[in-house]
């Protein structure tokens, strides 16, 4: 049994995942913090960013009366780095060519162009690039003046590379314990590359039958597993999504989602060009297979005799709206 753990507004990711599995099930954190009892088997933690402090202390709480009941336990909240912390650890690492800052530390990018995106969730549209320090400072400017909390959103400096003029592309590599599996490599003409919104514009283009194959053997060869492999390490991250790009041939990781959305095998095939329908198949089953080789049978009961995990105490904190830990 794999138990995903998810807020509330996104277990629709893993809805597709659970159905597939059929050994498997999904909990929002609410519903998690309310049990005095669960069964071992194997608990994926997920939506870290998406959680407050207290929240994650009482994850945290939870996970570790799981482990010592003999439970897997995967992305356990007081391992997993920050959005923040783990783009400043890739770059310390050499694996990373750009950083990132914190928009209310007054930050002094090393270079330019820039972009400003959240910390807490995972949109990736709309990103406009800044030229120079003083854009930047212009930029922060007008949000403090339009009322715009500097807090929770980072400067990142811009780390792409066209794989053909006006075309980038995007890299995916799941983990599900230890293994690795590289998932898809999307085209699009954004430079925030995601899968191309204009199908017929990529179909028509004459590298499309270059950029199908790159897809497949980035997949059939398991392209860049041992860099990919340090990132999730350093994140502290045993299921999820690498998101990245290459750079002069090294891959530039831009996040690592521990819930990132999952479509049907059907969705997937409908949705995508016939020419890469083998190359998802391949990589669905595998990460399908590596998934099922992490679950453990349902077993004992695990008792959360945690005092921080007393029910009353859980739900005063988090629905009376008394202050946050």
């Amino acid at each position: 049994m794999i138990n995903f753990v998810t807020t509330r507004s996104h277990a629709y990711t893993v809805r597709h995942l659970v159905r597939q599995l059929r050994d498997a099930r999904s909990w929002s954190y609410e519903r998690l913090f309310r049990q005095k009892e669960l069964r071992s088997g194997t608990w994926v933690f997920t939506d870290h960013e998406r959680l407050s402090n207290f929240e994650i202390a009482l994850a945290a709480r939870v996970a570790n009366k799981l482990e010592q009941g003999g439970a897997r336990v995967l992305n356990h909240p007081a391992r997993v780095r920050s959005r923040y912390d783990l783009l400043k650890a890739l770059k310390q690492a050499g694996i990373n060519g750009f950083s990132a800052w914190r928009c209310e530390n007054q930050p002094r990018p090393d270079t330019f162009p820039v972009f400003i995106r959240n910390e807490f969730d995972h949109l990736s549209t709309d990103f406009e690039l800044i030229a120079d320090q003083q854009a930047l400072d212009a930029t922060i400017g007008a949000m403090k003046a339009n009322g715009i909390p500097l807090a929770g959103k980072l400067v990142i400096e811009y780390a792409g590379q066209e794989v053909s003029p006006g075309v980038w592309q995007r890299f995916a590599t799941y983990r599900a314990g230890d293994r690795l599996i590289a998932h898809h490599n999307v085209v699009d003409f954004r430079w925030v590359a995601k899968d191309a919104q204009d199908g017929q514009r990529v179909l028509d283009h004459p590298m499309f039958a270059t950029f199908v194959e790159n897809e497949r053997r980035f997949v059939v060869d398991n392209l860049y597993e041992g860099v990919l492999r340090q990132a999730f390490d350093l994140a502290g991250i045993d299921y999820g999504r690498a998101d990245f790009s290459l750079v002069d041939g090294r891959p530039q990781i831009f996040e690592i989602n521990t819930n990132p959305a999952h479509a049907s095998h059907r969705t997937l095939y409908r949705e995508t060009f016939p020419a890469r329908v083998e190359t998802q198949r391949l990589s669905e089953d595998r990460l399908y297979g590596a998934l099922r080789a992490i679950a453990m049978p349902t077993g004992h009961r695990i008792v959360l005799d945690d005092p921080a995990l007393l029910p009353q105490q859980v739900f005063r904190r988090l629905f009376l709206g008394l202050k946050r830990a």
